[in-house]
Formats: C-alpha cells, sequence, structure tokens
C-alpha cells in the first residue's frame, strides 16, 4: 500500500514539473460537475479585472462559479498560472462554400487552435442561398465551431437578377426583401453586403437600403464590406451611413475596417472619426472589425473598379473598346491608391495555375510575356483577362502600421479573421487564418500595450457577441454556455506567418466548447461539439445539450 502511494505521488509530482494540468477521474453523486477549472484568473469578457476563481461545466453550461476545489468533478484543470476567458468569437469568416461541400462533418482546426470556438460566416455580402436549409444541415453535420450566418445581398440579388447590372423591377426588389426577410426569421444575426464585388457592385444606394430597411425591423446589424478600401473609402463610408440611416438600422458594422493604399495612409483616425459622428442624434451604434496584419487576402476582382466591370458589360460588337475602357478605369484605380504597379500582390490560389502561388503579379506576367520588368498596364490588363473565373485568391500588402495601431485603438472595435477552414498544402492563405487572435494578444497587448489584456478579452468576446445578438455566449456567466479558452498571457504567440500559413499559435492550451474539451494540452482531442447559433431575439441556440 505505501509503494502504491509513493508511486502516485512520485507521478502526481513529475506531471506538475512537466505542466501537467489535466486529470482525469470517475466521480460519483450527482452533484459531481463535468469539469471543473481551479485556480484560474478570469477575464470574463465584460472588461472589468481579472480575478480569481473556480468554473464548473455541468451539461455543457457553466453552472458555478466561485471556490470548488472540494466539488466533485469527472474532469479537472489546474489552471495555475494561466487566464480563463470566453471562447473567441471570429465575428468575420467565410465558410459557406465549405459547408456546401461536406455531408457529415466541418473540422475548424486552424480556428479551434486559435481559442476560437465561435465563427460568423455570410460576410462581404455571400452567404447560402436558403438560410432556413443552410441551418438544418448544419445541425446535421459534426461541427469543429459554434457557427452563425448572416443573410448575403450578392447572393439575393443574384438569385433575383444574376451577376450583371441589371436594377430590380419592383417585383424583383419584393423578392429580394422576402428573402432577406425569410433569413432572418430563420435565424441568420443580421445583413451583409459585398459592395466592391460583383453583383452588389451595381446596386444603387436606394436598392440596399430597401433591404436594410428589413433586417432594420428585426432590429439586426447591417454589416457591409464597403464599395471602395482605398481611395474612394470615405465617399463610401458616407454612402454606408447614409444607406443605414434612411434604413432605421440600430447597427451599422464596418467590415475589416482598413485605410488601402500609398496615397491614403495616415486618414484612419479621420475615418474612425467619421463613424462616430453618425451616432450624433442617431438611435444608431457604429462598430467594426479588424484584422492585426497590414495585408489583406481577396479575390482578384477586388483590383478592379466598378466603371471597369460596366465596361467589360458593354456591347459584344465593341469587345475591344470595352476593355480599353475597363483597363483605364482599372489602371486610374491603381494611381489613384498610389500605386505604380501590382508588385504589393501575391497570389495566394489559383484553380488552374498552382505555379502561380506565391508569385507576384509582376512576376507572372512577366514570366508569361518574357520580360522581368513587365508594364502596368500588361499587369492591369492580365487581371481582367483572370479575374473572371473567380478562382484566384491574391494577397496585397497594402496597409499601414500606424493605421492599423489606430484601428485597434479605437472604441467598439472587435476581431475577424476574414478566413476560411484552412487546409495545409492547399494553396498559400494569409496567416490570419491561423494567428489573428493570438496575434493580437502576443503583438498588441503583451508587446505594444496598445490594449490591456481585459479590453482584448472583451472585445474579442463579450462585445462580439453583444454585436451580434448572440445567446448566451460572450461571457464567463452561470447559465451561459460553456466555450472557454485557457492560455498564457506570457507565451501566447502567434507563428502562422506568409510562408507558413498553417502553423498553429503556441501559449493557449486549453479550448473548451459546450462543456467538451477540443484542445488539450495544446493538442487538439478530434471531439466536435460546435452548434448552430441563431440570433437571441429568434430561435434559442443549436442542439439541445
Amino acid at each position: 500500500m505505501r509503494r502504491r502511494v509513493f508511486v502516485k505521488n512520485l507521478l502526481f509530482t513529475v506531471g506538475a514539473a512537466i505542466g501537467f494540468r489535466f486529470c482525469e477521474r470517475v466521480a460519483a453523486g450527482q452533484g459531481s460537475f463535468d469539469l471543473v477549472i481551479e485556480n484560474a484568473r478570469v477575464a470574463d469578457g465584460t472588461g472589468k479585472p481579472l480575478y480569481p476563481a473556480d468554473v464548473g461545466i455541468r451539461h455543457g453550461r457553466i453552472d458555478r462559479i466561485g471556490s470548488l476545489h472540494q466539488a466533485p468533478a469527472t474532469k479537472r484543470i489546474d489552471a495555475r498560472g494561466l487566464v480563463l476567458a470566453p471562447g473567441f468569437i471570429d465575428v468575420h469568416t467565410h465558410l459557406e462554400e465549405q459547408i456546401k461541400r461536406v455531408n457529415r462533418r466541418l473540422a475548424a482546426d486552424n480556428f479551434v487552435q486559435q481559442g476560437v470556438t465561435t465563427v460568423i460566416t455570410g460576410n462581404c455580402g455571400t452567404s447560402a442561398p436558403d438560410i432556413a436549409a443552410f441551418l438544418q444541415k448544419l445541425q446535421r453535420l459534426r461541427l469543429g465551431v459554434n457557427i452563425a450566418t448572416l443573410v448575403g445581398h450578392n447572393t439575393v440579388r443574384q438569385a433575383a437578377l444574376g451577376l450583371g447590372p441589371r436594377q430590380p423591377t419592383r417585383g424583383q426588389l419584393r423578392t429580394m426583401e422576402a428573402r432577406v426577410e425569410s433569413g432572418l426569421a430563420a435565424g441568420a444575426v443580421g445583413f451583409s453586403t459585398g459592395l466592391g464585388y460583383r453583383p452588389g457592385v451595381f446596386a444603387p444606394e436606394s436598392e440596399v437600403a430597401s433591404l436594410v430597411r428589413v433586417a432594420a425591423r428585426h432590429g439586426a446589424v447591417y454589416v457591409t464590406h464597403l464599395r471602395d478600401e482605398g481611395a474612394g473609402e470615405m465617399a463610401a463610408l458616407e454612402e454606408a451611413i447614409r444607406t443605414a440611416q434612411q434604413a432605421g438600422a440600430p447597427k451599422l458594422h464596418i467590415s475589416h475596417f482598413k485605410v488601402v493604399g500609398r496615397s491614403q495612409w495616415g486618414t484612419a483616425a479621420l475615418r474612425l472619426a467619421r463613424l462616430r459622428k453618425a451616432e450624433e442624434g442617431q438611435r444608431m451604434r457604429t462598430t467594426v472589425d479588424v484584422y492585426p496584419y497590414t495585408a489583406l487576402s481577396s479575390t482578384l476582382d477586388y483590383l478592379i473598379p466598378e466603371e471597369a466591370l460596366r465596361a467589360l458589360r458593354g456591347p459584344p460588337a465593341q469587345k475591344r473598346e470595352n476593355f480599353e475602357r475597363a483597363l483605364e478605369a482599372t489602371l486610374s484605380k491603381l494611381r489613384r491608391d498610389g500605386w505604380e504597379d501590382y508588385s504589393h500582390v501575391r497570389l495566394a490560389f489559383s484553380k488552374g495555375h498552382k505555379d502561380w502561388i506565391g508569385r507576384s503579379i509582376p512576376e507572372i506576367v512577366g514570366g508569361l510575356r518574357g520580360t522581368s520588368r513587365p508594364s502596368a498596364r500588361d499587369q492591369a490588363a492580365w487581371i481582367l483577362q483572370n479575374y473572371a473565373p473567380g478562382d484566384i485568391q491574391m494577397i496585397a500588402a497594402a496597409m499601414s502600421e500606424s493605421d492599423l495601431q489606430q484601428v485597434l485603438s479605437a472604441p467598439d472595435v472587435v476581431f475577424g479573421s476574414d478566413s476560411s477552414v484552412h487546409y495545409r498544402g492547399v494553396g498559400r492563405p494569409h496567416p490570419r487564418g491561423s494567428g489573428t487572435f493570438p496575434r493580437i494578444f502576443a503583438e498588441y497587448v503583451r508587446k505594444q500595450k496598445l490594449l490591456t489584456l481585459e479590453e482584448a478579452v472583451r472585445r474579442a468576446t463579450g462585445l462580439a457577441a453583444e454585436i451580434f445578438d448572440l445567446p448566451e455566449r460572450g461571457l464567463i456567466r452561470e447559465g451561459y454556455w460553456a466555450d472557454l479558452v485557457l492560455f498564457d498571457p506570457a507565451s501566447i504567440q502567434d507563428r502562422a506567418s506568409f510562408e507558413d500559413p498553417w502553423q498553429p499559435p503556441e501559449g493557449i492550451p486549453f479550448v473548451i466548447e459546450n462543456g467538451e474539451l477540443v484542445v488539450r494540452n495544446g493538442k487538439l482531442t478530434g471531439l466536435l461539439p460546435g452548434q448552430v447559433v441563431r440570433r437571441s431575439r429568434n430561435l434559442a441556440a443549436g442542439r439541445a445539450p
């Protein structure tokens, strides 16, 4: 017996020495917890100072917060030295196409390893066409994260009018309004536009305002990718404000707020001030999301202005003239944004030309034309010739660090990776898909001290849930779903880079989703307990525990 006790004590000592914090045992009695987290420093998502506490989880929810050292539990985590926060909420993702292609399961490792437990898809105007059917499908899948969706304007418009510059009849507009209405009634968390992309780029303000008005009747947020994020952004921002005000929107949210182009650098504070001024005398709240990088990623048509897209749709008999007008408009945008050519743009994915991945546009065009210095005109022509299939993704080093810091410092800013589920070896995606949330805490909390830890947690959790009306998530509160992340504030660090964007972060040893351990001692457990999340003013969230 003494020998058994000695071996048990020795194993415990060795486990503690190597940082082993997780233990599992059978606990008797109906009063036992499924999991108890002990000795945590709690950042509860409200922004208030860290406080010490234990947290008991039962049936997927936070059952008790207090001193639980003597409470029976099936599993225990000693969180000494770690911060316990609500699971991070990524407010800007693009998962709808991936969900369309799966029938049984959707793992989301690149999100989960960051501490993300809930994502919002349907951004930039693109969503599933039938929200009710989409949410029903999600309920049948095994999910790596909780998923909420917006209703996308581009998807609604394409179903009614196609991809071209047609304007809706009154009947077609009513059909579009009905699609938005049904999506929100099914549980979508808001309405999104992507006015820099087809077909939303062709939509007049009056059309958008009519659809935002539907969302406003539900009290839902209007989320917009502005019509221009470069030299024309102030005008695009004014349009977004006018549209929201005309529609009576309670909340206007700007997606991936940024200042694109050398000619525009240094104007972030001015743009943010205009957004804050929009709240004066209005019953409208304005918020933005941001990712902590100075490079953006999008499809190739992001580089093409509206006037060029319209020119390309001109009379077929004037094909050459149409292309020349589009070319001049594209080059004009390039110059307005302060660039000499497209050297700042590299390809992240190409379905038909894998040899283009990782190369800049001048490198690709130069290789095709047999020259090391292709002209900006030749580069723009290549863009116009290759954007149409929609199978090319690019990364552009287009923003400045000082503007990024201005945005991160502003109030009512939340975080979104603007990413999808990443699979190692597929293209070369932006590192934000694996590094957004740990980078916030490593670079802008610990290193630069731009945000306090508590404030960064609030933005990543409670504030995000508040903006998008996510029920019983985003806070460490009794009765809320047990979406939790334990991280070491001294060692949390993003490792994903532009060369290796799949590298998981460090310093996040435990992630809990709906009461289940999805990351344990820094390793994925393979569990997929994600739920469907519907807006709190509609239906309750997800599957029953």
